[in-house]
């Protein structure tokens, strides 16, 4: 959804030798900041209004523009679902799902990771998230378990979105270590695109600009999520939302392909009492830190 408003928590890891500081909100657990401190590279796309204050704030008339009026940019997790709002067995389930718009609980917390928690109302889960400030980046750590007695269907897609320092006319994407073709703008011009690359059996995608040597390597769960959504927004929305300002490419490891076709939440169907877990490992390399 949102933030941090400056009434939010953050809070700050680093990792054992110092090479990256992680931040995290309490709000949707979102990461909010990934910086290489020797050289100051942020890896996290940050809107510029990232930090305005929310509350009292009338609302839009839907999720979907409260949404994307909000965002802040950083790292979310979407459950129970992905996508526009949907009204499902009597149960409105906002635009990227609940997870992304609560505030979560801290229940756990030291000098390099933390821990929090949420239970949703939307579907009868527990979602426990950990971050963690490694020596090559960061790592997420997931569950989410069934508190009901009966089978649940749902998605689940994680929601990192990268910096300028990634992007640029050298920029290549590859999943696997086969290149995606996509396009990176040259000379000041403007482009988007979302497209959704099937990630069977390919739990790893590359971004490296080729020209500054800054790269992010992701990595994840190919069975879990056979999908990788890749969203770009460089300067092309003149208008609402984005004002010509946001410049990134979203890397998004999905359980499902983006449309909903009106039946289920997500193909994840968790039996009563059951859990679910998994892991997302981020490798980043700093400019002029070739590797």
């Amino acid at each position: 959804m949102s933030g941090p408003a400056p009434s939010d928590r953050r809070i700050h890891l680093a990792s054992p030798d110092g090479a990256f500081s992680v931040t995290v909100v309490a709000t949707g657990a979102r990461v909010s900041s990934v910086l290489h401190t020797a050289t100051g590279t942020e890896f996290l796309v940050r809107t510029p209004w990232a930090d305005e204050e929310w509350s009292g704030t009338y609302l839009s008339d839907s999720s979907n523009k409260e949404w994307h009026r909000r965002y802040a940019g950083g790292w979310h997790t979407l459950v129970p679902h992905a996508g526009d709002a949907r009204t499902l067995g009597g149960v409105e389930h906002p635009f990227h799902g609940e997870a992304a718009w609560r505030r979560w609980r801290v229940v756990e917390h030291d000098a390099t990771s933390c821990t929090l928690e949420v239970v949703l109302r939307t579907t009868p889960f527990v979602v426990r998230r950990s971050v963690v400030a490694t020596a090559v980046g960061v790592e997420v750590r997931q569950s989410i378990t069934n508190q009901s007695d009966r089978d649940v269907a749902f998605s689940w897609t994680e929601h990192p979105a990268f910096s300028g320092a990634l992007i640029g006319p050298s920029s290549q994407l590859s999943v696997g270590g086969d290149p995606v073709d996509i396009y990176f703008p040259r000379d000041g011009s403007s482009h988007g695109a979302f497209r959704t690359v099937l990630a069977e059996g390919r739990g790893t995608a590359e971004l490296r600009n080729h020209d500054t040597g800054a790269a992010v390597v992701l990595r994840w769960d190919p069975e879990l999520f056979p999908y990788l959504y890749v969203w770009q927004e460089h300067h092309q929305t003149a208008g609402f939302p984005w004002w010509g300002l946001m410049d990134t490419i979203a890397l998004e490891p999905a359980s499902r392909g983006y449309e909903s076709d009106g039946g289920p939440l997500g193909p994840i169907v968790l039996a009563g009492g059951a859990s679910v877990a998994a892991s997302f490992g981020l490798e980043l390399t700093a400019p002029g830190l070739l590797g």
